[in-house]
């Protein structure tokens, strides 16, 4: 079994969701587009680590260009906190821009209208590329992407040609 190699952690600050200021929550800002077109502007995410679906609200599926009658007749998907729940599934991979890291998700849209979160990013996104500590009590948690075999090895090269390069004696310059 080859090893998961991690990029170094990003720290994010627990946020509040706007409108309750009490309530701090794992909160990304993310930047979602599909094919050339790119929301002017990034969302915030929750990380929800007991969410197996990534969710998209049904007015950003519609910005992205999902036409909720094209996509046919809602299905029983399952059950949350607020009962049970219809969705689509989209038919299309959304590029999710997560600090720079380009990733493809599918994602669900629920067929609820007063979904409070823009997007909620589950089991089948997020944990499949980052490993994620929460640490509350901290006040914040790390991501730490995952790096592919290749991007691996041109680091571990990197680190080595950099190592080698600090070896070198320092000239000195005359004037």
């Amino acid at each position: 079994m080859k090893p998961v190699i991690l990029q170094p952690p990003i720290k994010i600050w627990y946020k509040t969701l706007p409108g309750f200021s009490k309530i701090i929550w794992p909160i990304l800002d993310i930047k979602l587009s599909i094919n050339s077109f790119v929301l002017p502007q990034p969302i915030f995410s929750l990380v929800d680590s007991g969410a197996s679906i990534s969710i998209i609200h049904p007015q950003i599926a519609e910005i992205l260009g999902f036409d909720r009658e094209r996509l046919g007749k809602s299905r029983s998907s399952g059950k949350s906190a607020s009962g049970d729940y219809k969705s689509w599934i989209l038919p299309n991979l959304v590029e999710v821009n997560i600090y720079g890291h380009l990733f493809n998700f599918r994602f669900e849209v629920l067929d609820n209208p007063n979904l409070m979160w823009p997007c909620i990013l589950g089991e089948d996104s997020i944990f499949q590329v980052a490993k994620v500590d929460f640490s509350k009590f901290r006040g914040y948690f790390e991501l730490r992407i995952r790096l592919k075999e290749d991007k691996s090895r041109s680091l571990a090269e990197l680190a080595k040609n950099t190592y080698g390069a600090w070896k070198e004696p320092v000239r000195k310059i005359s004037s």
